[in-house]
């Protein structure tokens, strides 16, 4: 039984609801609390979290309401000391270094790409203990994490990787595989790109049961004291669909194929997620975006220079049709 069976079969009964939340099961009936008399589903939770970390290949799952921003600095915390952390990182990382009391080196080159072996190695001090990866980045670029493992083991480092945006890695051979099982702790935000409620993330780790336990300890104090068992269910739910999702990845790489040789989107690591290098198109990114937007066309990201485009296993070969429509309609204006 997943953990949203067990929460519809508590909301199926006509119970008195005399504790929170205060809507008392009008907003949702599966929106519960902890409960006086035990019999709260903890079985299924521990069932869902050990299904998550079986998915992705790692030790363990801990489910996340706070988003994976609640996880890295939990996995900075917990990992503690100075670090090498990547200029591309979201703030939650530069965050948990706040909260640890370490400090950090950034390094890499920025714009798009994730930070190297190589950028590693050359900050490298005596004094550094944890290193820091995003990968994927926000424009679909894979570190090579294998590589970077390897020199954080020969020097004794925690590596932490911080993969929000490669939820979906290793639901189809199409897909880059999943990292889950090389760093001592790795994020995911399911929500980013599975079938999930915004706020629904992951913490996976290899560590034994001792550090597990230490770790949850971190999450626990940066997350919240009342957590929505609605996301973790969620969670569990959207990775129990991506299991499933081969098909549905197929169509959407099939048909995003022609429309990356049509127009100039950076060749990165995510067949899923389109870059638009508009620079390299002749057109202005802000201009651009604000068109397709008109036409009813919503991106996920716009800088100076690039528009991020973001398909699931949610999309379909229409929705890639209507993308390509709007781009050649906003270029034709645009000359």
């Amino acid at each position: 039984m997943s953990l949203d069976d067990a929460m519809r079969r508590y909301a199926a009964q006509d119970d008195l609801r005399l504790h929170t939340p205060g809507h008392k099961g009008a907003l949702d009936p599966r929106d519960l609390t902890e409960l006086t008399d035990g019999s709260f589903p903890e079985k299924q939770l521990a069932e869902a979290e050990r299904l998550i970390a079986d998915a992705y290949g790692a030790r363990h799952a801990q489910l996340l309401s706070c988003g994976s921003s609640q996880g890295v600095k939990a996995a900075i915390y917990f990992a503690g000391g100075n670090g090498i952390i990547d200029v591309n990182s979201h703030r939650s990382v530069r965050d948990g270094f706040r909260l640890s009391g370490g400090r950090f080196t950034a390094v890499g080159r920025g714009d798009t790409v994730p930070i190297t072996v190589d950028d590693i190695r050359a900050a490298y001090a005596p004094d550094i203990k944890t290193v820091v990866v995003t990968s994927p980045t926000y424009f679909g670029y894979c570190a090579d994490i294998p590589a970077i493992k390897r020199f954080c083991d020969e020097k004794g480092l925690t590596l932490i990787v911080d993969g929000a945006h490669g939820a979906h890695f290793g639901f189809s051979p199409r897909l880059p595989q999943s990292a889950a099982a090389l760093p001592a702790v790795m994020n995911v935000s399911v929500h980013k790109t599975l079938c999930a409620l915004t706020q629904s993330a992951v913490l996976l780790d290899n560590l034994d049961d001792a550090e597990h336990a230490r770790l949850a300890e971190a999450v626990a104090l940066m997350g919240t004291t009342s957590p929505s068992y609605l996301l973790y269910a969620s969670a569990e739910n959207a990775v129990i669909k991506a299991r499933k999702s081969a098909a549905e990845y197929d169509a959407v790489i099939d048909a995003l194929t022609p429309l990356r040789r049509k127009y100039p989107f950076l060749k990165n690591d995510d067949p899923t997620r389109l870059v638009l290098d508009c620079a390299a198109a002749g057109s202005d990114a802000r201009e651009l975006n604000a068109r397709l937007a008109r036409l009813g066309v919503m991106s996920e990201l716009v800088t100076e220079r690039y528009i991020v485009f973001l398909f699931t296993a949610a999309d379909t070969p229409d929705g890639v049709a209507r993308l390509d429509r709007a781009l050649g309609k906003c270029f034709k204006e645009m000359r």
